[in-house]
C-alpha cells in the first residue's frame, strides 16, 4: 500500500511538473504576444499628413530659375510672362541708386517678387503635369484617406486591446469563480 501510495505521489508530482511547465511557457508566450502587439500599436499610431502632389519639385525661389528649367516650361504663357518682366524689374533696379546705396530691392518690388513667386508656386501646382501625377492626393487605398485609415486602426486596436484584457483574465482564471467547489457558485462578475 505504501509503495502504491508513492507512486501515485510520483505521478502527482510529474503532473504538477509539467503542468507548471506548460502554464510557464503559456505565459511566456502571452507575454510575448502581449509585447509584440504593444511595440506594433506604439509604433504605428502617427499620422499620415495629406502630400500636395508636386510640392517636392516647388523651388524656394521661382526668380533664381532659368528659363529653359523644366519647372519654369511648365507653367501657362501668362505666367512666364510676369516671372520675365519681374526679373527684368529685378535686374534695372540693381543698376539703380537706391539699390547701391541700400543694398536691398525697393518695397514695391519686393512685393511684386513676393506675387510672382506666389503666382508661379499656384499655376505650377494646378499645371496639367502636377494634377495628373496625383488625381487623388488626399486618398491612402482605394477608397479611404488618411483620417479614414487612422479612425479604423484607432477603433480596431481599442476593441482588441480590450479582448486582449479579456483574454488576460480568462488566461489567469480571474474572469469567472472557480467551478473546483462542490457547491454551486453564481457568478457575480458580470460576466456570462
Amino acid at each position: 500500500m505504501f509503495a502504491q501510495h508513492n507512486r501515485s505521489s510520483l505521478r502527482i508530482g510529474r503532473a504538477t511538473s509539467v503542468l507548471s511547465k506548460s502554464f510557464a511557457i503559456s505565459g511566456a508566450f502571452a507575454l510575448a504576444v502581449t509585447m509584440s502587439s504593444t511595440a506594433f500599436v506604439a509604433g504605428c499610431s502617427t499620422a499620415q499628413p495629406t502630400k500636395i502632389s508636386g510640392s517636392r519639385d516647388l523651388p524656394a525661389n521661382w526668380l533664381k530659375l532659368s528659363d529653359g528649367d523644366w519647372r519654369v516650361r511648365a507653367l501657362p504663357e501668362p505666367t512666364r510672362e510676369y516671372l520675365v518682366r519681374v526679373k527684368e524689374n529685378m535686374a534695372q533696379e540693381q543698376q539703380s541708386s537706391y539699390y547701391r546705396f541700400y543694398g536691398r530691392y525697393s518695397d514695391g518690388l519686393i512685393k511684386a517678387m513676393s506675387d510672382a513667386n506666389e503666382a508661379a508656386t499656384n499655376a505650377f501646382l494646378a499645371s496639367p503635369k502636377m494634377v495628373n501625377a496625383n488625381l487623388t492626393p488626399e486618398l491612402y487605398g482605394t477608397s479611404e484617406t488618411y483620417n479614414d485609415v487612422d479612425w479604423h486602426f484607432a477603433a480596431n486596436a481599442n476593441q482588441e486591446w480590450r479582448e486582449m484584457k479579456d483574454d488576460w483574465g480568462r488566461f489567469w482564471l480571474t474572469d469567472k469563480p472557480s467551478s473546483l467547489s462542490p457547491y454551486p457558485i453564481q457568478a457575480t462578475g458580470g460576466q456570462p
